[in-house]
């Protein structure tokens, strides 16, 4: 009995080692076989680590390739998720060390990614920052240092408008983006060439196999795919040129806003234009800001600079309208050429004040008129009577059509961003569908009004640039060129722009002829005289002084040279520069000869 009982015994043991082995089998089996590459996977996340390379972004080059926006290696605090112990502590501990709001950091370790992959939480770090950081390394496991490439504005504010910036991508820029790649923590161009070309400069990442220990320092490389460098966009700006519209312009502004007459001169723009291709040479808007700033944290100093009256933030070459003054008289002389409203045999006669309308001429702040005058000393003298009659016989409809042809009341088409305002060309349909229920007839002195360039007429700066381009060029109305060439980062072209004609201006040869002859007189004898006194070259341009409902007069003044064969167009604004010919056309005269002396250099 007792030994069959011990058999009984073994056998039942067997029976369940057997069992026990089965169900160890079959675990076996269900952990290697159905779920083994999961395990795998999270086997493998805790050894080796696959961290992303950022791609270095592509330069913006000036013209003759030096370099406006380049690169530079900076520190960066990110955080591995699988491997923070303590989130909270975690979370609080950065956002002292850090300075940013909690929020801000549990908003990056919350959006989408490999558990395994560092989320970025800061660029731009600061050494002793960092050294902070890594002395707690091992109280705060996850929390590592990448090296990263981010964006170097070497010359600080200088086309700082052109360029804008780049900053980390933001939740609605993320969504519009959906599926190209992108993930909270990535740099994005946010304004300028940097946003409009930002498919181009943006690179491809690459990536680290890396295997790390059990503090997430890493041992080896075990593999990596290099990334692809963005592409140059190389752009139509001379730096030179640029240098020197930036220079005199901020001269000028020193000198006006510290005077009590002209304090308000705080902001203007310069813009220089090749008419015979309609590329932008130089365009400065100012005050500007430092794209450097947005590299890092803003700090309380930058805020309060951004936030400035008057605000460094806007292009105001192309994102602010103003009325254009007496640089718009050209619009009404060309069109009553070329309707025969006048010709070189036409008198005028300014007492100083417009006999049908009352309106005075600007002359008679001086207590006089300009006596007689035919339509070259009209524009040379920009006698506000002879303008007013060539308003009156051409007709608001015609001057509005004959605005249109220049470009004005619509876009440029600039590849820049912001858009460029489409500004305002009134006339009598535009006030029916604008003042609906209140008075829509159109009187008479509205009309006088535009032609001389003021009432509800609005441009911005570039589109009166290009409209004296295509003077100069006596009818191509060129789209303004500011980008040349995308090229790879092995110098191959992958995308190269021609010059645009948008517009052949149906003007006969001798309407251009007197039109020029009256714009060179400006220089010669006329309101710009003083500014141009001993200018070496033959110029032509137009003065301009426009009232506005906020303050002093803005100034204006446009020219072209050599009058003859013009190769430059320079146009110069000032808010609140009270006067065109003494303020702005020396600015214009100083970049006309910094241009012909780099010129004259580079062809000895």
């Amino acid at each position: 009995m007792s030994l069959s009982f011990a058999q009984t015994r073994i056998r039942r043991l067997g029976y369940l080692v057997l069992a026990v082995l089965i169900i160890l089998a079959a675990r076996l089996w269900y952990l290697q076989i159905i779920h083994g590459s999961v395990y795998e996977a999270l086997s493998e996340g805790n050894r080796v680590r696959v961290i992303p390379v950022a791609a270095p972004r592509g330069k913006v080059l000036d013209r003759n390739g030096v370099p406006l926006s380049s690169n530079r290696l900076a520190l960066c605090v990110s955080v591995v998720p699988q491997d923070i112990s303590d989130k909270n502590k975690t979370v609080t501990w950065l956002s002292e060390v850090l300075g940013m709001a909690p929020e801000s950091i549990e908003e990056k370790l919350a959006s989408p990614g490999r558990p395994f992959e560092p989320i970025r939480i800061k660029a731009d770090t600061d050494p002793s920052t960092v050294m902070v950081i890594g002395e707690r390394r091992t109280e705060f496991p996850g929390v590592v240092i990448e090296e990263i490439p981010v964006r170097h504005y070497a010359f600080g504010d200088f086309a700082s408008h052109i360029l804008g910036y780049t900053r980390e991508i933001n939740a609605e820029e993320l969504k519009a983006r959906k599926g190209e790649g992108y993930k909270l923590g990535d740099l994005i161009g946010k304004v300028g060439i940097e946003r409009t070309f930002e498919a181009y400069l943006r690179g491809t990442d690459g990536g680290e196999q890396v295997e790390v220990n059990s503090l997430s320092q890493p041992i080896r490389i075990l593999g990596r795919v290099a990334p692809v460098p963005g592409c140059d966009v190389v752009l139509t700006i001379d730096g030179n040129i640029q240098a020197a519209a930036e220079k005199a312009l901020e001269s000028r502004l020193r000198i006006l806003s510290g005077s009590e007459k002209t304090r308000k001169a705080q902001a203007g723009v310069v813009i220089v234009i090749d008419p015979r291709s309609g590329e932008i040479l130089a365009m400065t808007s100012k005050p500007s800001y430092d794209p450097n700033m947005f590299v890092g944290e803003l700090s309380l100093k930058d805020m309060e600079s951004l936030t400035s009256s008057p605000s460094p933030q806007p292009n105001r070459a192309i994102s602010h309208t103003y009325a254009p003054g007496s640089t718009f008289k050209f619009v009404p002389a060309l069109a009553a050429l070329e309707q025969g409203e006048v010709n070189l045999d036409t008198r005028f006669f300014c007492s100083g004040r417009d006999s049908d309308s009352g309106k005075l001429c600007w002359v008679m702040e001086q207590g006089r008129g300009h006596g007689r005058l035919d339509i070259i000393g009209g524009i040379s003298e920009s006698c506000n009577i002879v303008f007013y009659e060539l308003g009156r016989r051409v007709g608001i409809d015609n001057l509005a059509s004959t605005a249109r042809m220049f470009g004005f009341g619509q876009p440029t088409g600039i590849t820049v961003s912001p858009k460029d305002q489409a500004g305002l060309v009134p006339d009598k349909e535009w006030k029916k569908r604008n003042f609906k229920g209140y008075d829509q007839k159109w009187y008479p002195t509205e009309t006088l009004d535009v032609a001389i360039g003021q009432g509800a007429l609005l441009v911005t700066p570039l589109q009166l640039a290009i409209a004296y381009s295509a003077i100069a060029g006596k009818g191509s109305l060129y789209q303004p060129m500011i980008v040349k060439a995308v090229i790879d980062s092995d110098g191959n072209i992958v995308e190269e722009y021609k010059p645009v004609i948008v517009n052949h201006l149906p003007i006969s040869k001798t309407s251009w002829d007197i039109l020029g002859q009256g714009l060179e007189r400006v220089i010669s004898h006329g309101t710009a005289k003083e500014a141009f006194k001993g200018f070496p070259l033959k110029a032509a341009g137009k003065t301009g002084t426009a009232e506005n409902p906020h303050g002093p007069s803005h100034a204006w003044f446009a020219c072209y040279a050599p009058a003859e064969n013009p190769e430059i167009v320079v146009l110069v604004m000032i808010e609140h520069g009270i006067s065109g010919a003494t303020h702005a056309a020396p600015i214009a005269r100083q970049v006309l000869e910094e241009y012909f002396r780099i010129s004259y250099e580079g062809s000895e």
